[in-house]
């Protein structure tokens, strides 16, 4: 059985590599901090746009009625949403 923690900790890699497939301007030798906001690391709206366009077709998250608050704020939160959806699913 896959633990959430293991659930989490793959959503979160997968969420990080998505945002370097997309992020244009990765900052060089800087690690991306999944708890800092998207703003604060210098993600721009487009990139910002084009990493939650992957990760709603690889989740299945509709952004259109997604109503959590802060939901695409970090990778985290992002991670978050995702696992928590999962788990909803599955129960």
């Amino acid at each position: 059985m896959v633990t959430e923690n293991a659930d989490s900790a793959y959503v979160l890699a997968r969420l990080d590599s998505l945002l370097r497939e997309v992020w244009d301007q990765l900052p060089a030798d800087v690690p991306v901090q999944s708890d800092a906001s998207f703003l604060s690391l210098g993600v721009d709206s487009l990139t910002l746009v084009l990493l939650l366009d992957k990760v709603g077709s690889e989740f299945h998250i509709d952004w259109e009625t997604e109503t959590s608050p802060g939901a695409a704020s970090s990778l985290r939160s992002l991670s978050d949403l995702v696992v928590r959806r999962n788990s909803d699913n599955a129960a």
